[in-house]
């Protein structure tokens, strides 16, 4: 079948959307199909440029493609009469983010026109779509809640797993993401003011945006923990991000409200280590069990700090812990098989 995977671009950012695209469209072509990833640039600052990218969508053509499947806003706009929708996530700042210091779209009379143009778009093209799939609950439970429209969960799993494995059990926690307000970094960063233990952070990620990266570096220096705090403000290869998983004690990972679990956690479990996260984070929920696979704590810097401190003195339940989260992602079948199934099967 003759495939096209569409994503959005925005230039010099690569995150989990991003990966997602990518090793769909080679597992596609693993799997006997001629598929083509096409990256669609989308602005949405100033707001204007967001219905801007939302009708170039709608005028594009993809004649020649026998299916398009389009992973998230504005590309699902794109028309095409065999249209298969792998939601990532629609235009956040439209709905969950709204009233939120994330809202992005300005609280004016045209920032409320906007709203209501992505909106009412949505709503009129998703629900002519026969096949929408979602990455987690929590992307399906948006759906359902602001659009009146249902979908079904298709989890992700990684590109490759191969490199990923337990070494040791170290001293550090590592938080690998993108370095970015929503995914929170800071909140580990001021954690380490009040641990109590000689536990260490490693951070490392590709900032959003210069000021992003300045930021951080600024708040461990405010704090005077760069003695415990190591900050790799840019690109990690896979090997040396495996490293890092494979010798840590813990992984941290508390983004604001989470799409799905993400890649990080799966890169936990699959070096079998515990995971902590917080009560508001969203899709992580579904691996990170508290008290089983991880911790789950409120977005408060001593509650993470605690946390850590406790994982620090006790090895043997973050081993524990590690091992539980494995397994428990194995028995949820993340599979490649079933997400190729799934979205080239017939209508």
């Amino acid at each position: 079948m003759k495939i096209a995977v569409v994503n959005t671009c925005v230039p010099f950012i690569r995150g989990g959307a991003e990966h997602l695209g990518s090793a769909l469209n080679a597992k596609l072509r693993e799997y006997g199909h001629e598929s083509t990833l096409v990256r669609i640039p989308f602005q949405w600052r100033p707001s204007e440029k967001t219905i801007e990218s939302l009708l170039a969508c709608k005028l594009l053509d993809f004649t020649g493609v026998e299916r398009l499947i389009a992973l998230k806003f504005p590309v699902y706009h794109i028309p095409h009469p065999d249209k298969v929708v792998w939601l990532l996530h629609q235009f956040r700042q439209a709905y969950d983010l709204w009233g939120t210091p994330m809202q992005d779209i300005p609280d004016t009379a045209e920032g409320h026109r906007i709203r209501d143009v992505i909106i009412r778009s949505d709503n009129e093209c998703l629900s002519a779509i026969r096949r929408i799939y979602t990455i987690s609950p929590v992307v399906s439970e948006r759906l359902r809640k602001f659009n009146q429209i249902e979908s079904q969960v298709l989890y992700h799993p990684l590109l490759e797993s191969n490199h990923l494995r337990f070494v040791e059990t170290g001293d550090y926690f590592f938080f690998p993401s993108r370095i970015t307000q929503g995914k929170r970094q800071h909140l580990a960063v001021e954690a380490m003011a009040h641990v109590r233990s000689g536990v260490r952070l490693v951070l490392a990620g590709e900032p959003e945006t210069p000021g992003d990266g300045d930021l951080l570096a600024r708040r461990i220096e405010q704090l005077g923990i760069g003695d415990r705090v190591t900050l790799s403000a840019g690109f990690i290869t896979e090997r040396e991000k495996a490293a890092l998983f494979g010798s840590a004690l813990g992984c941290i990972y508390t983004p604001y409200d989470e799409d799905s679990y993400g890649y990080v956690t799966l890169e936990a479990y699959h070096c079998r280590k515990p995971v902590i996260t917080c009560t508001d984070s969203g899709g992580t929920s579904l691996l990170v069990k508290d008290n089983e696979t991880g911790l789950v704590v409120p977005p408060d810097p001593k509650e993470l700090a605690a946390a850590m401190d406790r994982l620090y003195a006790n090895r043997s339940l973050a081993v524990d812990m590690g091992n539980a989260g494995h397994d428990r992602m194995l028995t949820l079948g993340i599979t490649w098989d079933r997400v190729i199934e799934c979205l080239t099967s017939p209508a």
